[in-house]
């Protein structure tokens, strides 16, 4: 975060409460190993207040606040033969960003260091970390609560909290993003442009850089963009969807990168999508609507997570593709669950904050439940059961269009029968032969064709029993791991 107005940030600090524990001031004493204690002590703090930097000035009384100069030049300090600056950068650990800068006020000088703080862990100078208590240097290690405390805070740390845009206007705010559409469809009414400024600030996707501009989060950015290919930081994950003429990916007919964000943008993606599908009209209660394929909210809620699971960190586009005999959808990073386990395991996502806004927009369902929602809609068209798998560090979704029993290959059979007794075990009913044949839309007579994939599945190691006493003609099976 470089800094734009820096007196304007001189200003704000000086008017802070005597005790803040992420800046400090001096005017004269220089002594490196001071310094760098204090950088450490600062970053660590920072973490602690959910502060984006700490601050350590020289020429600033700390009593007072008032500035009286300081004779201290910091790029001309050397620590041996090297220079102040790098000797300090090198000496902690992690490695900080720091940012040096020499302020004019009137006819005194300020020495600044702007202090971003680290995310992987708690800072050390020397293998000693420190820590702020009031306005008073103490080793983190005399204060096990704050360390605690702060392992948590730089292990939640998440891309969502980074900054896309640094120091920008009001105006440009509205400019650049649409924010009263995202206070709309989250609710929240905002009856000026002020107040719709104050609400995104009190959300935390806007904040305050103390130079009296804004800063904008990714995760505004990532909801809110006008063109996220004009954003650095989340320029590649814009959704682009790609049409294919065949079942190969020889004959694309259509590539398309969306622009908006992903909120105001989310309905306009999925209509594109569902639009590229072979449909036709039908009337349901005097409505003409369309019919398509793949059920509209199984696209919906796999494209979503689609969106909000991918890492930001792994380069590449979250990826919608349509074929003739199906949909693909594809997100940067390895699933954090084996994809076996998606229907019961415990949901968990990198971007807890955007799955939160996403969820409270309504666009995807209440947390772990989006993946059931899909694969009832699917069930109850008998639709071939979807397959996902993890592709070189990507998650990859396949869904399929209507295809018969016969057409059904004998790994799809077996990942249908292992998928319906997984939805049935979560609402404790166990699987049957009949339960399964109404899935895969077969008449009673196909009972032997049922109980082969039965007897596949439990061969894979995927469904078992649920008593090995069981009668044939009642059997009940359930998931592998129930």
């Amino acid at each position: 975060m470089k800094i734009s107005d820096s007196k304007a940030l001189l200003k704000s600090l000086c008017g802070l409460p005597r005790e803040t524990e992420w800046v400090e001031f001096k005017v004269n004493k220089f002594d490196p190993d001071d310094v760098a204690r204090y950088v450490s002590g600062l970053a660590n703090s920072a973490i602690l207040k959910g502060e984006r930097r700490a601050y350590l000035a020289f020429g600033i009384e700390n009593e007072t606040h008032n500035i009286v100069g300081t004779a201290i030049s910091l790029k001309s300090e050397k620590v041996g033969n090297e220079v102040f600056e790098h000797w300090l950068t090198r000496a902690l650990d992690p490695h900080l960003n720091l940012e040096f800068v020499t302020i004019q006020i009137e006819d005194k000088t300020v020495e600044l260091i702007a202090i971003d703080p680290a995310y992987q862990r708690p800072v050390r100078y020397r293998k000693d970390a420190f820590i702020r208590v009031d306005s008073v240097l103490k080793p983190l290690g005399e204060y096990p609560e704050r360390e605690r405390a702060l392992w948590l805070a730089t292990s939640s740390f998440a891309f969502e909290q980074g900054v896309a845009l640094h120091h920008v206007t009001p105006n440009e705010v509205f400019s650049l993003f649409e924010p009263e559409t995202l206070l709309e469809m989250l609710g929240v009414q905002a009856r000026s442009r002020k107040s719709t400024i104050e609400q995104l600030m009190g959300m935390g996707l806007l904040i305050d850089d103390r130079q009296g501009r804004l800063d904008v989060t990714n995760l505004f950015a990532l909801l809110a963009a006008k063109n996220l290919s004009t954003i650095p930081s989340v320029a590649g994950k814009a959704p682009r969807v790609i049409e294919y003429k065949r079942t190969k990916k020889l004959d694309a007919v259509g590539d398309v990168t969306g622009q908006l964000g992903y909120a105001i943008g989310f309905k306009r993606l999925l209509q594109h999508v569902m639009t590229r599908m072979p449909h036709e009209e039908i009337m349901i209660t005097g409505i003409r609507q369309n019919k398509y394929p793949i059920p509209e909210i199984a696209a919906r809620e796999l494209i979503a997570n689609a969106l909000i699971h991918q890492d930001f960190t792994q380069p590449g586009h979250p990826t919608v593709e349509v074929f003739k005999d199906k949909v693909q959808i594809t997100n940067p990073g390895a699933p954090l669950v084996d994809p076996n386990r998606f229907i019961d395991a415990p949901s968990k996502s990198r971007n807890e904050r955007l799955a939160a806004m996403m969820r409270r927009i309504g666009l995807c369902e209440e947390r772990g439940s989006g993946i059931d929602r899909a694969l009832e809609a699917i069930e109850k068209d008998a639709l071939p059961a979807p397959l996902f798998r993890e592709v070189e560090g990507s998650t990859v979704v396949i869904i399929y269009r209507p295809g018969s029993f016969a057409e059904m290959s004998k790994e799809g059979r077996v990942r249908a029968c292992y998928q319906h007794a997984c939805l049935r075990f979560e609402s404790n009913e166990p699987m049957s032969n009949a339960s399964f044949r109404k899935r895969l839309g077969l008449p009673d007579s196909q009972y032997p064709q049922a109980s082969i994939v039965i007897r596949d599945t439990i061969e894979a190691g995927l469904i078992r029993p649920l008593s090995e006493e069981q009668a044939n003609r009642n059997a009940r099976y359930v998931p592998f791991y129930a």
